[in-house]
């Protein structure tokens, strides 16, 4: 394994496979893209890399511990570079199913903003309110999607039926945080139903909790 620091050229390239040093649950990762920047005024580059169990991660290369993982590096003993890269092959594919399955279920869950109880009930209210922006059809499901996931391509993982799926079961739960703040304020004297619009209030007549 090698490690590289140069800022004056690309550090990386597309299709290397790299492993975050801090971060080894990621599995090892491979290169999106590699572009120059300026960070805290030093050039570094900025590097897109897709692990199996994180997915696409922006990374500094000056700031993160970034390793190449060299399916030639020499080891010193016979035969240890094929054992070293059986054993990568099968932790990527234990940790691919994993890496799924927190996909799926964050298809579900709520930006952490609208259900912080340090907010009022009024702010989350308007955050909750501003996901309705979200459409289950056209580029709007997509971009609902890679907001969900952080991902560039949500296609790459999950095909569009699959994600009208996601998109529906997430679109309740966002129909329910707006029921329970309703009952939150009236439990507490501060009605909050003015701040919701008449098309989405008459939705929630339909919601059960």
């Amino acid at each position: 394994m090698s490690e590289t620091s140069s800022a004056s050229e690309a550090p990386f390239a597309f299709g290397d496979r790299l492993r975050h040093r801090d971060k080894p649950e990621w599995g090892v990762g491979t290169v999106t893209r590699a572009e120059a920047i300026v960070a805290n005024g030093d050039p570094t580059w900025r590097v897109g890399v897709r692990f199996p169990n994180a997915g696409l991660k922006t990374l500094v290369a000056s700031a993160a511990p970034l390793e190449r993982v060299e399916d030639d590096e020499p080891t010193g003993a016979p035969g240890a570079s094929a054992m070293a890269d059986a054993q990568r092959h099968a932790d990527d594919e234990l940790l691919g199913p994993m890496a799924q399955k927190k996909l799926r279920d964050a298809m579900a869950v709520l930006p952490e903003r609208c259900t912080d109880p340090f907010k009022t009930i009024e702010q989350r209210v308007e955050l909750t309110l501003e996901l309705y922006r979200f459409e289950a059809s056209g580029g709007s499901l997509i971009d609902w999607a890679v907001a969900q996931t952080g991902l560039d391509d949500p296609l790459s993982h999950f095909n569009r039926h699959e994600l009208e799926e996601f998109f529906e079961r997430w679109a309740l739960e966002r129909d329910r945080q707006l029921v329970r703040l309703l009952k939150e304020s009236h439990g507490n004297g501060r009605d909050v139903s003015r701040l919701i619009p008449p098309p989405i209030a008459q939705r929630l007549k339909r919601v059960r909790i």
